[in-house]
């Protein structure tokens, strides 16, 4: 039978499927085959090479895979499964986060050569790894057989806290180093954009990792690292240390054959020319066939997602796709050049006289996603994102538009034409491929291009608008311009990318003229019309934003004939390098305790040895869950159809609340709140909500069928998702919380001489603890009883839950916890609900379950910080003296006020200020939310924030200096607090003095004032905030044992807390060695557990490592006691000597104690004072904070190296919180919009004070408390409220130029860039009537208004 041979592959004569030719010989070199897709037997002869599987190394070790996985199989996924690497993390598996960082060689077209490149290893699908050398960080070193340079220095620097990220930013810097052996300081911090730390605050791994650089700070110790060190590696089939090129950088596959693999559901092909791709296209243009170079968009749009198509084409193996050339006219790139690539030769060729705009290219590129994406994504890659969503904010297609560029695309039939990028947003893309992209060349000297995108954060974030400009211009004829102009915009809306009109008003016009630049800008304003889409800035913002864009690129060109004091809008913000200085002290005398130090953990972090519970190896019939999650919130369900589901391969069962055993109980909550079903058994109650769990063989498969989960609803509702909505219904939670007053605040405020009311509101803030929530269970022998390894906060509760859930004793369920991955309060009663549902399946399938959740379900499912809305009236005497508040809180509870924190505001609620009388009313909102819960400071953060703006508020009103206002209110010695307690170790005023001084405040408030002046459209803000923490563990329970091994006199500690980067094991460790004199070496703390542990409350509330320390104090006394007998029976014994001794006579070296602290010691204050200075881009609303002062009272420090890198980390949550995070829930259905990577967006390096000073106030040992010590997890994220206040103070300074310096109240930046109209506190901002931009007309900067004249500005998102 005839056949026909598609080049290297085979084409079934009936079906037409193409398939690989297999070995297999028959005589006259003909073969047989059966055809996989239809069945047909037909014979062929093979013409040419073809391979079937794709072999890369690990670490030195060969891999070659067939087609036994999934064409969607990461190559992160297929180093966990496989065991091959643990110490690559995963959490979001869309390239946003960065902790699966690798290496792996990748062909460079500007070198010609194979390189190293960092990547994220969550975007790589395995079959593209063909020919790659792949290194993790197992195969950099270890503690024990060395540690590689690199994880030496993070761990030393204390860049490591929970460690979950710490692999990846070693990875990190292993790449670039590999392939910039000598960066300076700033190339450094431009790398670290790709993988978010929660825990440190950023500030101590980027010192590590600057301290490699060439030009390194003195105070940075180190030193640069030569390339024998660089290269020195684990080899993998050794396990030693091996150094110089052992595993060369070269392809592996030098044969560079075409692949073909057919998998189960779908094919896999990697052609090698552009002739094989045409004619793969050709066949496969009716199939669903996507190309793969990237693989990065579907961390954008999920249904892009190679899971999703039948046929998958590898463009990596076309190496005419690498090429690039720059002649006189233009510059041509292939579309395998990467994002990387592309820079480097912006870069390189920015001097040259006709590529000018090469420069700004380059600064433009660089803010494209991060490090990991642009060296795997090509630009390519990325125009096709916004062919397939012409909504899509793609910044290359912004810039290449704005020069006129021109691509060449390729089709089936072998034809090639051009086609513009306006041409390409409407071509149907199928059956072809884009081939190059020409831009063009400007030589005359008198192009003026400028791009701009204006991003939630200042890395790795997409932009809310992208803009660009061409103009050529006459610049001696009043800047006419000359040419028709390019004004290209991304982000208003689906259909507009010119702005013809205004470029068409422009033409010929001299831009110099105060009324074409008026016209323009009223013609600009009447054709943007930007979409309204949930999840997107407001309207209002964009429009503005875009017009501002143009105003700001006029004064750039523009800037000679602009006055000075305008001349700095036409700029954007230069970030130099971050620094930071900490000030401590420590006693010498009591060493290890005090001593500076890092985690003892700390290079077994760096190195990625340590294992989280996900990291666990699975054991023989372990299975694998994913929660079924409701999609609406306020419902009732319908059906539920699994059959679908069912019949994906691998899936094993469904489980629902119809499992629960006889005797269970549906719920996640301990006995005496109220009840938080498990799984769903009726009621929908918020979108998000479990309703079951897939059971499968793989996570893969369980993830997949869950999704596969078919539901229906009925008696579907509109969801309460807003307080105002919550409020305006009545929705409330009755007797959650009890008004608390002081005195009579009503009288007091209606006699003041001032009364002033006003409103305050803030929102969500998701934990992004690293690791998500997981559990796995462990059938018992006796078939009834289980065992947990789970990342919780509080394993005793979670023992009682599970016990009642499956209806057996607590003494049939065992938890241990040995370290988390980040928690920040939402693993103390959240982690019960994936143990419960582990449990559960254990129970009916009598096999260990793994429930991980994967980072989308864990947003959408879990509960976050609560927003709360406040109404407060003051008041005050005419000198500035608080007499009364009034302040009724609303708190956004979710659908159970399980975890409200509304009775715990009063010890916090009046700050560090006394005010005679209150009146504090708490109101429960009940929603159609995920119940909010613990979130790092969940009373004192809402509390300190309402006081502080009330502050602003007043002071205002008052025209005092906010910071004199302030000081005439802060406590002093003696005088009692809102809730009762009498200061009687006050030293706030002292402290607000010492930072004045140490931060030259009052210097500095001049300098600002005198740069306000001279500068219209930039301004710098400053605010001081003290601090009051008021924090109390009385009756705190934990159970700690430790026990002394009598061989060696070693000693093993159980304590109560559980560490999740706060150092908590460390500081036991230094307490123990310090009170029993031994070295620390000698000393273990073991996992916490239900047995040595029980009964010990949540780790939490800043309390924990205090506590604890208390414990094992309190067993170290018992053990000297029982000792001391028989040592002085001794002469000058060793400690080996004396523990032999002990027990050969039969002195219990074992002690245990329960803590149930009382009394005064129990609580006492914290103290501290912050002075933040920012700066304001007034057009665009950009920010950054230039730098940053926090005076700490940590009293003695246990550790001050381990508080500090606390104090930092918990300061840089809480800017995130007030600066760039912010959650929206679909309006319809109450769904969380922002359940990922690509919106939701915590701080990254760039986002931290430029200049970041903490001092640990010195000789301030603490009189109560434990060890003269106190507390430092959660107070400084409390005083990050200070940035806020001092870009409050920015905008007031543009205000007051109008004679608008009037009270607005200022809330979470982020929050306000989509809920509701903004800044309704500017208006009518005049530029004034001088010179060109200098005309006697207004920019009105009302968001919520029209434009008056030519431009609004934007104060960054949270006036949007």
């Amino acid at each position: 039978m005839s056949t026909k041979l598609l080049r290297s592959f085979v084409r079934c004569p009936v079906c037409r499927t193409s398939h690989v030719p297999t070995n297999g010989a028959l005589k006259d070199g003909v073969y047989a085959f059966t055809c996989e897709n239809c069945g047909h037997f037909f014979k062929f002869k093979a013409t040419g090479p073809l391979k079937s599987s794709v072999t890369f190394t690990i670490n030195g070790t060969s891999y070659t895979v067939g087609n036994q996985y999934a064409a969607a199989l990461s190559l992160n996924e297929f180093m966990r499964s496989q065991g091959v690497s643990y110490g690559t993390k995963v959490m979001c598996m869309e390239g946003g986060c960065g902790v699966c960082l690798v290496t792996t060689t990748l062909y460079d077209p500007t070198t010609k050569a194979v390189q190293t490149y960092t990547v994220n290893s969550c975007l790589v699908p395995l079959y593209t790894c063909d020919g790659m050398q792949v290194t993790t960080i197992e195969g950099l070193g270890n503690p024990r057989d060395g540690l590689h340079p690199l994880q030496d220095r993070l761990a030393q620097y204390n860049g490591s806290q929970c460690g979950f990220c710490s692999p990846a930013q070693v990875m990190n810097m292993y790449g670039l180093l590999k392939r910039t052996p000598n960066p300076t300081m700033q190339q450094v911090e431009n790398a670290y954009d790709v993988s978010i730390c929660r825990c440190t605050g950023y500030r101590p791994i980027l010192d590590a990792m600057k301290s490699f650089a060439s030009d390194a700070s003195p105070n940075l110790p180190g030193g640069t690292i030569d390339i024998e060190e660089l290269d020195k590696q684990i080899w993998s089939k050794t396990g030693k240390t091996c150094t110089g090129r052992c595993s060369s950088e070269r392809q592996t596959d030098p044969e560079h054959v075409p692949l073909h693999i057919v998998l189960q559901g779908s094919q896999w092909y990697k052609p090698t020319t552009r002739q094989q791709l045409y004619v793969l296209l050709g066949q496969h243009k009716g199939d669903n066939y996507r190309l793969v170079f990237g693989n990065s968009g579907y961390g954008v749009y999920k249904e892009i997602g190679p899971w999703m198509y039948d046929v998958l084409i590898d463009l990596r193996g076309i190496q005419e796709f690498y090429a690039f050339s720059i002649d006189s006219s233009k510059v041509m790139f292939g579309p395998s050049i990467t994002l990387t690539n592309m820079m480097e030769v912006f870069e390189k060729n920015r001097t040259n006289p006709g590529l000018s705009y090469f420069r700004d290219f380059a600064s433009h590129v660089a803010v494209i996603a991060n490090t990991g994406v642009r060296n795997l994504g090509s630009w390519a890659g990325n125009l096709m994102l916004k062919n397939l969503h012409t909504e899509f904010p793609s910044d290359v297609f912004t810039m290449f538009e704005t020069v006129g560029a021109t691509l060449t695309i390729g089709s089936s039939d072998g034809s090639e034409t051009t086609s513009s990028l306006m041409d390409f947003l409407s071509l149907d893309m199928k059956g072809k491929v884009i081939i190059s992209v020409s831009l063009p060349s400007f030589p005359s000297g008198d192009v003026f291009i400028k791009t701009f995108k204006i991003t939630p954060r200042h890395q790795n974030a997409h932009a809310y608008v992208t803009a660009g400009f061409r103009m050529q211009l006459d610049r001696n004829n009043n800047f006419t311009v000359k040419t028709k102009p390019s004004l290209v915009y991304g982000g208003i809306n689906k259909a507009l990318v010119h702005a013809s009109n205004t470029e068409t008003y422009l033409q010929g016009k001299q831009l110099g003229d105060p009324a074409v630049l008026k016209g323009a800008i009223a013609t600009l304003s009447a054709e943007l019309v930007p979409d309204t889409t949930p999840g997107l800035s407001s309207t209002t913002y964009r429009k503005n934003l875009a017009i501002s864009l143009f105003y700001k690129y006029v004064l750039g060109v523009c800037s000679d004939k602009a006055a000075r004091r305008f001349q700095s809008g036409g700029t954007n913000f230069i970030r130099p390098v971050s620094s930071g200085t900490q000030t401590y002290d420590s006693r010498k005398d009591e060493y290890p305790l005090t001593q500076p130090m890092t985690k003892v953990d700390a290079t077994l972090q760096t190195s990625g040895r340590v294992k989280y519970i996900n990291d666990i190896p699975p054991v023989q019939d372990e299975v694998y869950a994913s929660f079924v999650i409701s999609t609406v919130g306020n419902a009732d369900i319908d059906t539920i159809d699994t059959s679908l589901a069912m019949s994906y391969p691998g899936v094993l069962k469904y489980i629902s609340a119809a499992d629960i055993p006889k005797g269970g109980t549906n719920s996640f909550r301990e006995p005496g709140v109220g009840i938080e079903e498990i799984f769903c058994s009726g009621k929908v109650l918020y979108s998000g909500q479990p309703l079951g769990i897939i059971v499968a063989v793989d996570k893969l498969s369980a993830d997949t069928a869950a999704s596969m989960v078919k539901v229906t609803y009925k008696n579907v509702q509109p969801p309460i998702i807003t307080m105002e909505d919550a409020i305006q219904k009545n929705s409330v939670f009755p007797n959650v919380a009890q008004e608390f007053k002081v005195g009579d605040a009503a009288a007091a405020i209606a006699s003041s001489d001032k009364q002033i009311s006003g409103r305050i509101k803030m929102g969500h803030q998701y934990h992004f603890h690293m690791e998500t929530q997981v559990s796995i269970c462990y059938p018992a022998e006796d078939g009834v009883g289980v065992s947990l390894l789970s990342s919780t906060q509080w394993a005793d509760r979670e023992q009682l839950i599970v016990a009642k859930a499956l209806n057996i004793n607590e003494s049939s369920v065992n938890v241990t916890v040995k370290r988390l991955g980040g928690s920040y309060g939402a693993k103390i009663t959240r982690a019960h609900l994936p143990a419960c549902a582990a449990a559960l399946a254990t129970h009916v399938l009598r096999r260990p379950v793994r429930l991980n959740m994967n980072f989308h379900t864990n947003m959408k499912t879990i509960g976050k910080r609560a927003p709360y809305l406040a109404d407060y009236k003051v008041g005050v005497t005419n000198e500035g003296k608080l007499t009364g508040i009034q302040v009724t809180v609303n708190a956004d509870l979710g659908m159970s006020p399980n975890d409200s924190h509304l009775g715990i505001f009063p010890p916090w609620m009046d700050n560090a200020y006394y005010c005679p009388t209150w009146d504090f009313k708490p109101v429960a909102l009940k929603t159609n939310l995920p119940t909010n819960i613990a979130c790092r400071g969940p009373g004192s953060c809402p509390s300190i924030f309402i006081m502080e703006s009330m502050m602003e508020h007043v002071a205002k009103v008052l025209n005092q200096d906010p910071l004199e206002f302030r000081k005439l209110n802060l406590f002093s010695t003696g005088q009692k607090a809102a809730n009762g307690m009498i200061l009687k170790y006050c030293n706030i005023k002292d402290m607000v003095a010492q930072l004045e001084t140490s931060a030259d405040v009052q210097a500095r408030k001049q300098q600002i004032a005198a740069f306000n002046q001279a500068n219209r459209w930039k301004k710098k803000g400053i605010s001081v905030m003290p601090l009051r923490f008021n924090l109390n563990y009385s009756n705190a329970n934990y159970n700690v044992y430790m026990t002394v091994y009598h061989g060696d006199g070693s000693v093993a500690i159980s304590i109560g807390g559980v560490e999740n980067g706060q150092g908590i094991n460390t500081k036991m460790m230094q307490v123990c060695a310090f009170e029993l004199g031994i070295p620390m070496d000698t000393i273990k703390v073991k996992p916490t557990t239900t047995l040595a542990d029980s009964n010990s409350i949540t780790t939490g509330g800043s309390i924990t490592s205090e506590v604890n320390a208390l414990g094992v104090t309190l067993c170290c006394q018992q053990l000297k006691t029982r000792i001391a007998p028989v040592k002085a029976k001794m002469v000058n014994p060793t400690w080996q000597q004396l523990v032999a001794k002990c027990y050969s006579e039969g002195v219990d070296l074992s002690a245990r104690s329960f803590t149930n602290p009382a009394g005064d010691s129990t609580n006492y204050n914290i103290y501290g004072a912050t002075c933040t200075e920012v700066e304001v881009d007034v057009l665009t609303g950009e920010n950054q904070i230039n730098r940053v002062d926090i005076l700490y009272d940590c009293g003695e420090s246990m550790n001050p190296e381990i508080d500090i890198g606390q104090a930092e980390g918990a300061f840089v949550m809480g800017l995130g919180y007030w600066m760039t995070e912010q959650m929206i829930f679909d309006p319809t259905t109450g769904t969380a919009l922002t359940d990922g990577t690509w919106e939701y967006k915590p701080p990254m390096g760039k986002d931290i004070p430029i200049d970041f000073r903490i001092q640990f106030l010195k000789n301030a040992p603490n009189p109560r408390g434990v060890l003269r010590a106190k507390a430092v997890g959660e107070p400084p994220l409390c005083m990050a409220a200070s940035a806020l206040f001092a870009v409050k103070h920015a905008i007031e300074a543009a205000r007051s130029e109008i004679s608008k310096d009037t009270f607005f109240p200022l809330v979470q930046i982020a929050l306000l860039c989509t809920s509701h109209p903004l800044l309704p506190f500017l208006n009518d901002i005049s530029v004034g009537p001088t010179c060109l931009l200098r005309y006697g007309s207004r920019i009105n900067a009302r968001c919520d208004n029209q434009l008056h004249v030519e431009t609004e500005p934007s104060y960054r998102c949270q006036y949007r």
